[in-house]
């Protein structure tokens, strides 16, 4: 306690900063990791049962999203005000297209809206992405998961979502989960030495010549000692909350 008390302002304000950050952060990363569901336009819309169907549903850029698939695998998708579908599918293996690399290793698929031909031609898995290429081999609306007006017939001003995602949600995706506990416990160790630089910065100072000379108890930090310290402690919380951030992601 004397040791905090006998601290100048600037160093206090970074301590609560640092403790703010710590306490943040070690509350958001277990609910992000916890939160598991299927990633879409880089959020993660968690599924849930409602009267027989899956739905996955999610906030996307502030707007309520949600996939419906039905018990017959036929998939709505709402966002915002808008209902888009349902979506349905066929296999149709005279939708591959002749000539292409990998052509044995797709899937003919038809995805239909209504009467509207959404998608015809080949479905290959690459990564865990649906890549599409249309019957005549073009690859012009490949469907990358995730990004808006890439299938054919879409219609990117209305938010309609890609056939490679409705393809996917569809067949049921794999559930994942954003963050990595690496980003939190690189904060962490950040925090605790900016408040050991703190708390003990003559020990520090002292300690690391004593591994270069003799008889270091009366030893005072220099000006360029005492920026250097201001540098730390202004730059290692900056790097902590990047850290914390970037493992959010």
């Amino acid at each position: 306690m004397k040791r905090i008390k006998a601290l100048n302002g600037y160093q206090k304000v970074v301590l609560l900063v640092v403790l703010a950050l710590a306490v943040v952060f070690s509350v958001l990363y277990p609910v992000t990791l916890s939160r598991e569901g299927y990633l879409y336009e880089d959020t993660i819309l968690v599924p849930s049962e409602e009267n027989g169907s899956v739905v996955y549903s999610g906030k996307i850029r502030g707007e309520q999203a949600r996939f419906t698939v039905s018990a017959d695998k036929a998939v709505t998708y709402q966002y915002g005000g808008q209902t888009y579908g349902p979506y349905t599918a066929k296999e149709d293996p005279a939708a591959i297209p002749e000539g292409v690399d990998g052509g044995r290793q797709m899937t003919g698929v038809e995805l239909r809206c209504g009467e509207r031909v959404v998608f015809r031609g080949g479905v290959m898995t690459l990564g865990g992405e649906y890549v599409l290429y249309n019957e005549d081999g073009s690859t012009e609306s490949i469907g990358v998961l995730g990004y808006y007006g890439d299938g054919a017939g879409m219609d990117p001003a209305a938010q309609e979502p890609t056939a490679a995602g409705i393809l996917q949600v569809m067949a049921g995706p794999a559930l994942t989960h954003k963050g990595v506990g690496l980003g939190w416990l690189c904060g962490m160790v950040l925090c605790v030495l900016t408040v050991c630089e703190i708390l003990f910065a003559n020990e520090i100072f002292r300690w690391e010549l004593s591994l270069r000379i003799r008889r270091v108890e009366g030893a005072e930090p220099s000006e360029w000692e005492i920026s250097r310290r201001y540098l730390v402690w202004t730059l290692f919380p900056i790097l902590a909350l990047v850290a914390f951030v970037l493992g959010l992601q």
